[in-house]
């Protein structure tokens, strides 16, 4: 039997977890996503590849959200290299492991799209290459 890709998404989820302190990580936005700032969601977008041998190469956009712009600034800037040192140290998981890591886009300041920038809400977003390979 071939072997089955790791679940990307919860690695670097459990990696930027790892590697963050303060901010919640989530793969999707809560409901109540204003309560919870800081936090960076992280999530595989479409893109990328994957082979045979069970090796995943995915895009990840990782947004990083605080009511104030140098927070969020600085926590994007912070889960870039949380994500880049797991991918370093080969972060392992229940059914695989983290190894490549390239940048693709950002982290840039984004103002539109949901949920709606303001005053007291800025979002940064980037994009990265992650390579996950079975354990």
């Amino acid at each position: 039997m071939r072997p089955v890709l790791p679940d990307v998404d919860a690695l670097v989820v459990d990696a930027l977890r790892d590697g963050l302190d303060g901010a919640q990580v989530r793969v999707l936005w809560p409901a109540d996503w204003a309560d919870q700032l800081p936090m960076v969601v992280a999530r595989r977008v479409p893109g990328g590849r994957s082979d045979a041998r069970g090796i995943d190469v995915a895009l990840i956009d990782v947004q990083a959200v605080a009511h104030d712009r140098r927070e969020a600034s600085r926590l994007a800037r912070v889960a870039r290299v949380a994500l880049a040192d797991a991918c370093r140290r080969q972060f392992r998981g229940p059914d695989g492991y983290l190894t490549r890591f390239e940048d693709v886009i950002g982290p840039a300041e984004i103002r539109t799209g949901e949920p709606t920038a303001g005053p007291d809400l800025f979002r940064f977003q980037a994009t990265y290459r992650v390579t996950a390979r079975p354990i």
